[in-house]
């Protein structure tokens, strides 16, 4: 499987990298990396798998005392970021001295971070002026509405809501506001259908999508994505994922197809020793190996 065979070529390249020390300490580095070896190998079930590479990841990381065999990163002076950062602010708050990040994208200049901030005012803008303009268009339908001009206002605001989201910061109230506006129009949808059981079914499925589908955009990282306003590079799909939280993570995994998520589950992994050994300690570390460990 991937992410076994990740884990030996990381103890591998850990022994064959592996440089100065006294004799001894190698001698017992070895005997324990052997035992730790046939302890991975006698596991019969997932979990014993996964605590067996969780003991071996941190004896590589910190040694037999508990202690990190790398250097922290040095802090840096912090930027002043907003209290409610929009989409790409909030981007740069994830890159800014990130370890996951490549060097060159951990600093952020205080011209980038203006740029993002009018940038994410503007789409704000959009967004705002967006929601007052479908409001208005709605309040002047004629009445009775044609199931045509409903349908017409739904999509649209499914639009809106989607594209709200991508922005994040203060449009996601706007989000909020589109969505409950949507939920009238379709309860007139269903007002009209109500004689036709059929429509009915297919205007309920059509609902429960919607919901479902802007429930995962509310993940920034989702958004970031897959969003209209898509934030994040490819390059930087697996350095944004293993950033976030282990739940956040485990959600996304889910979310993606089997064959993807072997994928990112194994890039991720390997992102992660590689910073390991450079010395960066992240505070969830065995959460997060456990939800990428799982199979």
């Amino acid at each position: 499987m991937g992410i076994r065979k990740l884990w030996r070529d990381s103890i591998a390249a850990f022994r064959a990298g592996r440089a100065g020390g006294e004799a001894l300490r190698e001698f017992q580095d070895e005997q324990e990396i052997q035992r730790l070896g046939a302890q991975w190998g006698k596991a019969k079930t997932p979990a014993e798998r996964e605590a067996a590479g969780l003991e071996a990841v941190k004896y590589v990381i910190y040694g037999a005392k508990g202690e990190s065999r790398g250097p922290h990163l040095a802090e840096e002076e912090e930027l002043q970021w907003s209290d409610n950062p929009g989409a790409r602010e909030a981007y740069l708050i994830k890159r800014w001295n990130n370890p996951y990040f490549g060097p060159s994208r951990r600093a952020v200049s205080t011209e980038e971070l203006s740029e993002a901030r009018k940038t994410d005012r503007d789409k704000f803008l959009v967004a705002q002026n967006s929601l007052s303009g479908l409001a208005k268009e709605i309040g002047e339908l004629p009445s009775p509405m044609t199931v045509g001009d409903l349908h017409k206002a739904r999509q649209s605001l499914d639009e809106l809501v989607q594209f709200a989201l991508s922005v994040g910061g203060a449009a996601k109230e706007v989000a909020v506001k589109a969505d409950q506006i949507r939920d009238a129009v379709v309860l007139a949808i269903g007002e009209a259908f109500s004689g036709d059981t059929e429509k009915l079914e297919k205007l309920e499925s059509a609902d429960a999508y919607h919901k479902d589908h802007v429930r995962k955009f509310h993940l920034p990282i989702v958004a970031g994505i897959i969003g209209i306003e898509r934030i994040i590079p490819d390059d930087e799909l697996v350095p944004a994922l293993v950033s976030e939280d282990p739940a956040t993570i485990s959600i996304l995994l889910d979310l993606l197809p089997e064959d993807d998520r072997v994928v990112m589950q194994a890039a991720a992994m390997k992102l992660i020793l590689r910073v390991l050994e450079e010395g960066y300690i992240d505070p969830q570390l065995d959460k997060k190996l456990a939800v990428l460990a799982r199979e």
